[in-house]
């Protein structure tokens, strides 16, 4: 093959361009810390950092609804440890009535305390959250109770909320008005208490105080299961937390460039295309002497 100036001057110019391609390369990883830029720079591990990319977006959700759900719970346990102190003081003042001692005036006087309470239990049970009644249930839009008085609500509150905390994973995040307020019997025991201090009546005072002791242990029930609730919330939090730190550190080994390897290498480029601009600025200017002498 007979070499002529053109070749050597088209091979020197292609490995110019070669040298600086790799040098602009060297120059952006150094500046971005970042190994792939384009998929076509490694095919596979980009494929990789994809997925990881779509997973770190769903954990990020998932920890979302997760702070949204906790919320909620708190709320929720909020309002069962008030509930629990309505409860506790109905029954300090339904036993201080249930003696000969009392007469109808301290038991007036206990019956409006209570009718107090019984608005208090309602004002909880009509609580709302972030624009929506807290135990509404499936109608969380619609008030669950109108009435101090039995049936206290025209349309009970029925069904629950869930949230996804982690993949196929569902955490029912409250209970409903019907399990808190009605299951229970709180407004009922209230009720039936004041309902027995206007009558003057010892027998329903002390009736009423059983109807207290078991929704007091029944809103118990609920404070345990919502507080199961919360923990494992926060046990799927720091799960979540530290799967997040593994997927971030699996992703920076795939695209990220250490720092002092990336420098390293971006000064041997440059020296390697400087060398080759002398080499080719020498074999340029020997070829073209040659050519005028």
């Amino acid at each position: 093959m007979r070499i002529t100036n053109g070749i050597i001057q088209r091979n020197a110019v292609a490995n110019l361009q070669l040298n600086l391609r790799r040098m602009a390369d060297a120059q952006d990883a150094a500046s971005t810390g970042k190994r792939i830029r384009n998929v076509s720079d490694d095919p596979i591990a980009a494929s990789q950092v994809m997925r990881a990319n779509g997973s770190l977006r769903a954990l990020d959700q998932y920890q979302r609804n997760i702070g949204s759900a906790t919320a909620r719970v708190n709320a929720e346990s909020g309002a069962l440890d008030s509930l629990t102190e309505i409860l506790e003081r109905a029954k300090e003042i339904g036993v201080s009535q249930a003696v000969g001692t009392a007469s109808a005036s301290t038991r007036a006087a206990g019956k409006a305390e209570i009718d107090q309470l019984l608005a208090s239990a309602l004002q909880l049970a009509n609580q709302q959250h972030e624009g929506e009644y807290l135990f509404g249930g499936v109608q969380s839009s619609t008030q669950p109770f109108q009435s101090a008085t039995p049936p206290f609500s025209a349309v009970p509150p029925t069904g629950s909320r869930q949230t996804e905390i982690s993949q196929a994973q569902f955490l029912t995040t409250n209970h409903n008005g019907t399990e808190v307020f009605l299951d229970t019997n709180v407004l009922g025991a209230l009720n039936a208490l004041s309902t027995a201090l206007g009558a003057d009546d010892i027998a329903g005072i002390q009736t009423s105080l059983s109807g207290l002791d078991a929704a007091h242990d029944k809103v118990q029930n609920l404070i345990g299961d919502i507080g199961a609730r919360s923990s494992q919330l926060e046990v799927t939090s720091s799960n979540l937390t530290a799967l997040d730190t593994q997927l971030r550190t699996f992703k920076s080994a795939l695209e990220d460039v250490e720092t002092e390897k990336a420098v390293t290498e971006l000064v041997s480029r440059q020296n390697t295309y400087q060398a080759a601009m002398l080499a080719t600025s020498r074999v340029m200017s020997l070829n073209l002497a040659s050519y005028l002498t």
